[in-house]
């Protein structure tokens, strides 16, 4: 038999406790509740129940459901200047998480965020974000990295949308077309391309657009092409075409580098120092003569474009060669430059002066090449 507590015998309780003893349960221990367990601090408690009894329901997580653009007849593609509605599931808990509300939330297009382009409007009730896709001095990284290398007219990525200076929500939307090229202005400039290229070629092969100034044959043949005059126009044509390109795709006025500037002067000082060098030497020639009648120089006739821009009165030069090298392979590097990242290169000082030593070269050689071929 279990033993009878001292408080029992002492309030008169002892029937009470020896029904409990002979229960085996402990008096005190029945009227202050269990026990705490071993290492807790005190009584566990469990989920609170929501007001009438029933268990709490769990908010559904906020995830981009649907996206929607302002083309009627294609709702999943839109391009710059176009509006874009991102539909979000459960939108009050995501502006929840914006320290700027609906401002503060971003739009992703392939997990890249498009800062500076705040939403227009939020609809907490539809869940709809409304934003109009804009180019300004903040999201120029994020769309030069959208829109750079593009190999057709549209690309499909994901969109979403997230808190400022956080990641993106999760989204359903896997299949949304971004316009990279719009489709007939691109025609019409390649088709523009084409058209200055044939007539380029035309004033190249029959006139002296491209050719030193020297005195027509009998036969009316042309003279030999000039090396200084073709940089000239290689660089200028080349400087045309990555312009207006760049300008198809971001609408982008304010592209020409410090590098461009420095590579129309070095072919247009070259060209220029070329006819000064070749004017001065008439002139020279002619004075020289005194009152005799000078003899006719035997006039220069084209052998062909890469003979003639090659070579100088004793053959193919290393000068010569080296300057048209260097302008091919600048070239390539600044074409390549404008395809893959959108913008006009920024060569490096190094570059841009082995460009100017190479010119420099070609006009240091012209004034020996220009006496030989004007004495009789």
């Amino acid at each position: 038999m279990a033993k009878i507590p001292f408080v029992c015998r002492r309030r008169g309780l002892f029937g009470i406790c020896l029904l409990c003893a002979a229960l085996g349960v402990h008096p005190l221990r029945a009227q202050l509740g269990p026990a705490p367990e071993a290492g807790g601090g005190g009584p566990v408690t469990g989920a609170q129940p929501s007001p009438g009894g029933q268990p709490a329901k769990s908010m559904p997580p906020v995830k981009v459901t649907a996206v929607r653009s302002s083309q009627r007849d294609h709702p999943k593609r839109a391009g710059l200047g176009d509006g874009l509605t991102v539909q979000v599931q459960n939108l009050q808990a995501a502006l929840a998480q914006s320290s700027k509300g609906c401002e503060g939330l971003i739009l992703f297009l392939n997990k890249i965020p498009i800062n500076g382009v705040p939403p227009e409007s939020c609809d907490a009730q539809t869940g709809n974000v409304h934003y109009t896709l804009d180019r300004t001095d903040e999201s120029d990284r994020a769309w030069h990295a959208l829109l750079e290398e593009p190999i057709a007219f549209r690309k499909v990525m994901s969109a979403s949308v997230g808190p400022e200076g956080n990641l993106s929500f999760p989204s359903d939307v896997g299949d949304f077309e971004l316009e990279v090229l719009p489709e007939p202005q691109l025609y019409g400039y390649f088709i523009g391309l084409a058209l200055f290229l044939v007539i380029l070629y035309r004033l190249a092969t029959r006139t002296a657009l491209l050719r030193d100034r020297s005195p027509q044959s009998a036969n009316d043949k042309l003279a030999p092409y000039s090396l200084a005059r073709f940089q000239l126009a290689f660089w200028s044509f080349v400087v045309v075409a990555a312009y207006v390109f760049i300008w198809l795709i971001t609408g982008e006025l304010d592209t020409i580098t410090g590098s461009v500037l420095a590579l129309l002067g070095i072919g247009s000082a070259t060209a220029l120092s070329a006819k000064m060098i070749d004017t001065g030497k008439q002139e020279a020639a002619s004075s020289d003569s005194g009152a005799a009648e000078p003899a006719p120089a035997k006039p220069a006739v084209s052998q062909g474009f890469l003979r003639d821009v090659l070579s100088d009165s004793g053959g193919i030069s290393l000068y010569r060669l080296q300057l048209f090298v260097w302008t091919l392979v600048l070239g390539i590097i600044f074409v390549a430059s404008v395809y893959h990242g959108l913008q006009m290169p920024q060569f490096s000082s190094t570059l841009l002066g082995l460009m100017g030593i190479s010119s420099g070269t070609y006009v240091g050689f012209k004034v020996p090449e220009t006496r030989a071929a004007a004495s009789p």
